[in-house]
């Protein structure tokens, strides 16, 4: 169960959830030498779906092998060991059907995405399900380990009080 409780007094917003939560162990794409790997987030798509967006992206920015796991159907993450600035990977999740909008929101926020290396509560361990291939690129050699905490459920109940447009 989430609650989302928010209480909004002209232009002053209190945000809180109250949810059960997870820690997760993931990967940054952002590399010690300021470049991004680019790294997905893919939901409410079929693996078809999945390949066939990841392909275009990795053709139209001439990406290395990509690396699609999952544990979960029509939930996938997928890997790419390129080396691209930040504004060409902003501009390949931007062409990249089915990110998930949280992903997306993180990633602009934080300027760095993030990708779960382990596993979630009450699911199987994530599979490679498929590589998509181009050409072959080395794992870098350091890479940023992100330990973050998630709720369980993405979606809950709402609860606004005060004024609903501010």
């Amino acid at each position: 169960m989430r609650f989302n409780f928010r209480i909004k007094i002209n232009s002053f917003t209190f945000f809180m959830m109250l949810a059960k939560t997870q820690t997760l162990e993931g990967m940054s794409s952002l590399l010690p030498n300021g470049k991004h790997m680019p790294m997905w987030d893919l939901e409410g798509c079929t693996l078809e779906q999945a390949e066939e967006t990841l392909r275009k992206v990795q053709q139209n920015y001439g990406l290395s092998n990509i690396y699609i796991v999952s544990d979960l159907k029509g939930s996938y993450r997928a890997w790419c060991f390129s080396q691209v600035d930040y504004k060409d990977f902003r501009r390949i999740l931007s062409n990249t059907e089915y990110i998930d909008e949280w992903f997306f929101y993180y990633t602009v926020k934080r300027q760095k995405a993030t990708c779960r290396t382990n596993n979630k509560k009450n699911r199987l361990s994530q599979q490679v399900v498929s590589v998509l291939e181009s050409y072959y690129v080395d794992i870098p050699d350091k890479m940023e380990h992100v330990i973050y905490d998630t709720g369980l459920k993405k979606r809950g109940y709402s609860i606004l009080l005060g004024d609903k447009d501010g």
